[in-house]
């Protein structure tokens, strides 16, 4: 594998297609809940804008728009931003999130 091709795989390690949305989001900790916004969504996880430093791994829950709470982990925080990754499936995800999840790439 040529070097330019390892740097892109493992930059983009996602197992599905993300999908770049803007949508108000609520971050639960357990402890508190934080307002942010969802940048790039997909039924695996979503990147986040909040500013605080949490650790990785630990439990959350997502509400995005009118969705219930999806459980998910911290998977990084860099910048202002936080990467979940959704703890259910795929199949759930995408029926908690409505009609957001039935429009994020399958593949």
């Amino acid at each position: 594998m040529r070097n330019v091709d390892k740097e892109v795989n493992e930059k983009n390690r996602r197992r599905l297609g993300r999908q770049h949305v803007l949508l108000k989001a609520m971050l639960d900790t357990g402890e508190y809940e934080f307002e942010c916004v969802a940048y790039d969504l997909s039924l695996t996880g979503v990147r986040v804008k909040l500013d605080l430093p949490l650790k990785t791994q630990c439990e959350v829950w997502l509400m995005v728009k009118d969705s219930p709470h999806i459980p998910a982990k911290v998977a990084w925080a860099k910048d202002g931003y936080v990467g979940l990754e959704f703890s259910l499936s795929t199949g759930q995800v995408s029926q908690m999130l409505g009609s957001v999840g039935t429009r994020l790439p399958k593949i």
